[in-house]
């Protein structure tokens, strides 16, 4: 049976056809993960995800290409999205500033709370979109299809998000 084959079985609920395409693909999958990442436990991790997502957009899937040209897609944005991550420097790893003074230690302070309650007083689809984005390591596609936005809202949204705490950095003492 051919893969697209597969694919229409599994669109119809049949679980066994995920397992045949996983038994199928996942040696070839996990060698193009391992090459991208370097980290055979995180390919691994990309593997599974990719297989999930095939599950989980198993409606979606149109048969125009090869199942592998589909799931070879799948697992290099998997990756491409796990490296942009792992550049990011998660919040808590932020050098903290040193201050010489109680005077300064109190305006970094005060500071800090301004643009925190600048942050509250975002949307919560704007509070979305830039804890997933700048903190989580989410790409503007992710974004878009987790908050049902277009992926040019998402930029612009993020864009504005930046502009505004920039200038409330600024305008701040």
């Amino acid at each position: 049976m051919e893969d697209n084959q597969l694919m229409a079985r599994l669109a119809k609920g049949d679980t066994d056809a995920l397992e045949e395409l996983i038994c199928r693909h996942r040696a070839a999958a996990l060698h193009q993960a391992e090459s991208i990442l370097q980290d055979a436990a995180l390919a691994e991790d990309m593997v599974q995800e990719a297989f999930a997502r095939v599950y989980l957009l198993r409606h979606k899937y149109r048969g125009d290409f090869a199942f592998t040209t589909y799931l070879r897609v799948l697992v290099r944005n998997l990756c491409i999205d796990q490296l942009r991550r792992k550049r990011s420097l998660p919040l808590a790893e932020l050098p903290e500033e040193t201050a010489s003074s109680a005077e300064e230690c109190y305006w970094q302070q005060e500071k800090r709370m301004q643009l925190w309650n600048e942050l509250r007083r975002l949307s919560p689809t704007d509070q979305a979109l830039l804890t997933g984005y700048a903190l989580e390591g989410h790409s503007y596609r992710e974004l878009a299809q987790a908050q049902g936005l277009s992926l040019p809202q998402v930029k612009i949204r993020l864009h504005r998000i930046r502009n505004r705490l920039r200038s409330k950095e600024r305008d701040d003492p």
